[in-house]
């Protein structure tokens, strides 16, 4: 970017400049809807706009440039916001690095980084990144594919060194590099896991922003930062978590490899579910340089097989989707020749539940003897449904068994085959892709 063209655009840039100077010097205490207020109130040109569901807008000074307060993983009920978001540039799908957008991405980081000290570092896309440290909070300018953001999150009181370690390694790690950053006490239940893992997550996205990649494999969750070059991954298993640097395009092709041609041949070798390299993952369009292409999932070649997939594909879900994301739900819908045969819902709160539809007002008493004999506990008005509390030690396995067994009776031998996926998805938002169900869409 030269500096005639920068003098050109300048008028562009000055909305954003003085926003991120406002958001600087603004404290917002707890990130209650009650501060943000009051936080609006003493600013002369500050101005308090909609409250939605989760969400709030401000506008720090500039008509035009909001800043939108969000709940994030406390949900659509919380007044309590965990990040916020200011959009500044939007640009067409970018199907490589480089061009036009670059360029303008490059000419706004070089005029916001006439505001404080910030740390720079190589983002997504061929385009600058920039990170303001406050002690409170953490203002971010990051790049996707699709646009540029001012991000501000609030800095976590815990796993500060973790946080500073996560930074480094994701602007200047070396593939190969990998340091432990959690340990587990013995004997720690998953609830537990759950709860310590959710906090080194916060603390991580406190100090480099949202991740690329939600996801998970059967051994622990697998979060990634990824631009073109370079992948960041906060990984773990039951013993702890990690930070692991790697070549983003020499990860990916292995592990495509491992999709495409790993895995049993026929019904009657074992499965591998437990060495995908993740069992799911979800992208929101965040931060970063997400994959031009995909794998494919691993398909279950017989009920057995569904069985392995099913049980740690949702005990995975239940264990490290919550840590991630927060109170957001999942849910999907498992088909058998173009009909709904079983639905799956959990909700952090509410738990894991298996439901089937059945539109007879009420069963006979054989029927419904034969539904429960099958493992279906609550009969409901349009159906039967049954609870598996994460509590008790087997409940992804019990889960899983009674899909399979209602799918056997509904006459399925080749679920890859004769199943289906569909309404799989994360509260609405974002793409879920379940690559070790067993089944494909």
């Amino acid at each position: 970017m030269t500096e005639s063209l920068l003098r050109d655009n300048q008028s562009n840039y000055d909305a954003a400049v003085h926003t991120l100077a406002e958001l600087l010097n603004a404290d917002f205490g707890d990130w209650e809807l009650a501060t943000v207020r009051e936080l609006a109130g003493s600013r002369p040109t500050w101005q308090l706009g909609k409250v939605y569901d989760g969400q709030v807008v401000v506008t720090p000074g500039c008509p035009g440039t909001d800043l939108v307060l969000d709940a994030g993983k406390l949900g659509f009920e919380s007044t309590r916001y965990t990040f916020g978001q200011v959009p500044l540039l939007d640009h067409p799908y970018r199907s490589r690095p480089g061009g036009a957008a670059a360029s303008r991405t490059a000419g706004l980081a070089q005029a916001l980084a006439a505001v404080g000290d910030p740390v720079r570092y190589e983002d997504c896309g061929g385009a600058p990144g920039l990170r303001w440290h406050g002690e409170r909070h953490t203002v971010i300018f990051q790049s996707s594919r699709r646009g540029s953001n001012l991000w501000v999150h609030p800095v976590s009181p815990l796993h500060g060194g973790a946080a500073e370690r996560a930074e480094a390694m994701r602007d200047g790690g070396r593939p190969g590099e990998r340091e432990s950053v959690l340990s587990y006490p013995s004997g720690a239940t998953l609830v537990e896991r759950r709860a310590a893992f959710g906090e080194l997550y916060d603390a991580v996205v406190g100090r480099i922003g949202h991740p690329t990649l939600y996801g998970g494999s059967a051994t622990g969750p697998g979060v990634r930062w990824r631009d073109e070059r370079r992948l960041l991954a906060l990984n773990g298993d039951r013993a702890g978590a990690w930070l692991e640097v790697h070549d983003t395009e020499e990860l990916e092709t292995e592990e495509h490899r491992t999709f495409k041609w790993g895995g049993p041949w026929n019904a009657e070798e074992p499965p591998d579910y437990t060495h995908l390299p993740y069992l799911w993952q979800l992208h929101r369009g965040g931060p970063g340089w997400s994959p031009s292409v995909y794998p494919g999932g691993r398909l279950a070649p017989d009920l057995g097989h569904l069985l392995e997939a099913l049980t740690l594909l949702l005990g995975s879900l239940v264990e490290h989707l919550p840590p991630q994301v927060g109170l957001n739900w999942a849910g999907l819908v498992i088909t058998h020749r173009n009909r709904d045969s079983v639905r799956v819902a959990f909700d952090p709160e509410a738990g894991l539940r298996v439901l089937r539809t059945d539109r007879a007002q009420e069963d006979s008493a054989e029927r419904a003897e034969a539904m429960r004999a099958m493992g279906w506990r609550t009969r409901e008005r349009w159906g039967w449904s049954t609870a598996f509390p994460e509590t008790d030690e087997d409940f992804a396995e019990r889960a899983a068994r009674l899909i399979v067994d209602q799918l056997r009776a509904d006459g399925v031998t080749l679920p890859g085959e004769e199943c289906g996926l569909r309404d799989v998805t994360c509260n609405d938002s974002g793409t879920l892709d379940l690559y070790g169900a067993g089944i494909g869409r």
